[in-house]
């Protein structure tokens, strides 16, 4: 491909790809878009040389005057836009930068006409790293990134190829000869993408030396988080319900430390609710306190949601959670959290133990959780009867005025069999789990008694209709219970050994009270089986799911602390990589130093005139060593550096262009013409270069043929003589 035309099409296709970034980015409108894409599709087709494109482009071909016409109504669209229809500067900026690509993409004729274009490319490229942080914008990177180093090495080699020229001019018409006739050769193709992926490496090092402070002073306040459903202060039975085949993805929860076992399902705890009122659930709990810091960015959240359960051997869990913005303050983790550490502004906590952010994220919150399991002692499993703190009888037996009283009675009846109040909560969620059929399907009619239509009707329901079954049935008996909303995570990722919690996992269950062991999680609702999906795409989906983790994971979310981490993480390894070659020197050198460890005993025991011996053996045997070497034939070049070949070089260098500008003024060489020779017909064919061209030859000549030296003087000199030569004109 010849170099300009490689040139354009590199330009080109640096701007496709920031103007790739911005398509990611959501912000343009569908009509902008599909107008800078076939922008650049028609621009691409007419530089590969369409014979259709071409013409049309010469029937349609717009004046200069007309598209700066066009530019000045587009800056004017730019304070319409910003003032009236997206009334934001980001959004009216981006929308222009389109306008100005699009433009100057048909305007690519002096050298300024290129550099505008790259300007506008940067530009946008880093608009649309600061809009987005999905995984889709790797792939764009990456190839803006060797676009660029494409485009930087062509435009640098068009303007040597010009010289002096053409100086205003590096496409089409205005090239001069040499840049119309260079070509991009295979050797240069390769170096160029050598350069494109060594660029890359850089790049990614750089970025991991690096780490970023934040999430960028472009992504403040932007986005519309996740709208939820049951994560307010009242929570209605039925709303969790709809929202059970939304498959779009709420958070991914990580398990790192690997000897703690996967469970097959993971609780997400949310909000609490304390009231019901017989339709719905309410969280009465006004009053929030801020967490204290006990180290930079690591919240302690203390024993508020289960003031007596230590010392029962309740299990410790770590989880990193990745939470996609949603329209909800509360904050999500395996019960019980007793740590909280990221970069969150503040956690303010209610007495019920939910976790809130000060204000609804417009960007995904990573942080870390370290939860503690809380299991019924045994004691408290066998006690007939248990002695609840009368703040906690005052506020979890509440039941409605208008609880029926079949309700009563049937948790009467339950509880009957049940010997302690444990027993009674696994005989209450058993009936409910034999009895009772799971199902999304039981119509959008509001009741007037919901959970009588559950109980003694209908028998059909899901998760809110059987945790307030089973909360109330509890409270009828005496055992203080509250309802919890939150996730319930089953969708494991073996790819990227993470949890994916999805809308669809939205779920409700029971907090059982007990005064020694704290808040116990019990869940009525039996397991809703799934469709089987396609295996093939199940994998894909899993893969890919992985994938964009570990772009949040090393890319959006990097940071000093996880630079630490690297960094920790390659001191330890390199401990044990010293360790393993010590003890690796230290066992190859063990019969070395057997060997000499024996030498001291043989001295001892032999005689003077044999130490003696051995010392003259191994003198005369390094002197005759030395001797061979330093005067053997086959040795004399011996690591000897050869100069000769870079001389050759230079100078056949210089005899190449002496030829080149001969045969440029019409006197052609045969590859059996000498040196002397073509002196002579320089002489007859172009007299004024003779003198030049024969003291170069001279030159040639005795550093080629007659090994003398080539010092610097001698090539200054020829270079001043060749310049000379260029300048001289044609024989008349």
């Amino acid at each position: 491909m010849p170099l300009q035309q490689a040139l354009r099409l590199s330009s080109i296709l640096l701007a496709a790809a920031s103007f790739a970034g911005l398509v990611l980015t959501a912000e343009l409108s569908p009509w902008l878009a599909s107008v800078g894409a076939a922008s650049i599709l028609v621009n691409v087709l007419r530089t590969l040389g369409v014979p259709v494109l071409r013409r049309i482009s010469n029937i349609t071909r717009m004046s200069a005057a007309t598209w700066n016409i066009l530019l000045v109504a587009a800056f004017a669209g730019f304070w319409i836009d910003f003032l009236w229809i997206s009334e934001e500067l980001l959004p009216a900026g981006m929308h222009f930068l389109v306008a100005l690509m699009i433009n100057k993409l048909f305007n690519l004729h002096q050298r300024r006409d290129y550099l505008h274009l790259y300007v506008i490319s940067l530009m946008a490229i880093l608009s649309s790293a600061a809009l987005t942080n999905h995984v889709s914008y790797a792939p764009v990177f990456v190839a803006y990134l060797i676009a660029g180093v494409w485009t930087l090495l062509l435009y640098q080699l068009a303007n040597d190829s010009e010289g002096t020229r053409s100086p205003h001019g590096v496409a089409g018409g205005a090239a001069g000869p040499a840049a119309s006739a260079a070509r991009i050769t295979p050797r240069l193709f390769w170096m160029t993408n050598a350069a494109a992926l060594g660029a890359l490496t850089l790049t990614v090092l750089v970025f991991f030396s690096i780490p970023r402070i934040g999430t960028g002073l472009l992504h403040k306040g932007r986005g519309e988080g996740l709208r939820t459903s049951g994560f307010s202060d009242r929570v209605d039975l039925g709303v969790i319900g709809p929202v059970k085949q939304d498959p779009t993805i709420v958070m991914r929860v990580e398990l790192p430390e690997r000897a703690q076992p996967v469970p097959d399902r993971l609780y997400l705890r949310g909000n609490a609710y304390d009231r019901y009122n017989g339709r719905s659930w309410a969280n009465t709990f006004t009053h929030r306190r801020v967490l204290g810091e006990v180290a930079p960015g690591t919240f302690r959240v203390g024993n508020t949601a289960t003031s007596q359960s230590a010392g029962h051997g309740h299990a410790v869990m770590r989880h990193d959670i990745l939470l996609e913005p949603l329209d909800t303050t509360v904050l999500f983790g395996a019960p019980f959290p007793r740590s909280i550490s990221g970069e969150l502004p503040a956690i303010h906590i209610d007495p019920a133990g939910a976790l809130y952010l000060p204000h609804p994220s417009g960007t995904r919150v990573q942080y870390s959780v370290h939860s503690e399991s809380h299991q019924v002692s045994v004691d408290e499993r066998k006690a007939r009867s248990l002695a609840y703190p009368e703040p906690i009888r005052r506020t979890y037996l509440q039941l409605p005025a208008s609880l029926s009283s079949n309700v009563r009675s049937l948790a009467q009846r339950i509880a009957a069999q049940a010997e302690s109040p444990y027993e009674t909560a696994l005989a209450i969620k058993q009936y409910l789990l034999l009895n009772y059929r799971y199902s999304l399907d039981i119509g959008s009619s509001v009741s007037a008694r919901p959970l009588d239509d559950f109980l003694f009707r209908r028998k059909t329901g899901y998760c809110e209709h059987y945790a307030t079954a089973m909360v109330v049935l509890l409270r009828s008996v005496g055992i203080p219970a509250r309802l919890v909303t939150g996730f319930l995570a089953s969708e494991w990722n073996d790819f990227g050994n993470h949890f994916t919690v999805r809308q669809k996992d939205a779920h409700a269950w029971v907090e059982v009270y007990y005064p020694e062991s704290g808040w116990v999680t019990f869940d009525p609702t039996p397991s809703l089986g799934e469709s089987a999906a396609n295996e093939w795409w199940e994998v894909f989906s899993r893969l890919t799911d992985s994938a964009r983790l570990r772009w949040d994971r090393l890319f959006v979310h990097y940071s000093a602390v996880d630079q630490l981490a690297v960094v920790k993480g390659l001191r330890e390894s390199g401990d044990t990589l010293r360790t393993e070659l010590s003890e690796m020197t230290l066992a190859a050198l063990r019969p070395l130093g057997r060997v000499l460890s024996a030498i001291p005993p043989m001295f001892k025991r032999a005689t003077r005139m044999q130490v003696w011996l051995v010392i003259l053996l191994l003198a005369g045997s390094g002197t005759a060593l030395f001797f061979l070497l330093r005067h053997a034939p086959w040795t004399i070049s011996l690591g000897r550096p050869n100069f000769s070949q870079a001389k050759e070089a230079l100078v056949s260098n210089l005899y190449r262009r002496i030829t080149s500008l001969a045969e440029s003024h019409g006197i052609p060489r045969s590859p059996a013409t000498t040196p002397y020779e073509l002196a002579r017909s320089v002489r007859r064919h172009w007299t004024i270069a003779a003198p030049h061209v024969e003291s170069l030859t001279s030159l040639y000549c005795r550093v080629r043929f007659g090994q003398a030296t080539l010092s610097a003087a001698d090539l200054a000199d020829a270079n001043c003589l060749l310049d000379q030569l260029r300048k001289l004109p044609r024989q008349p």
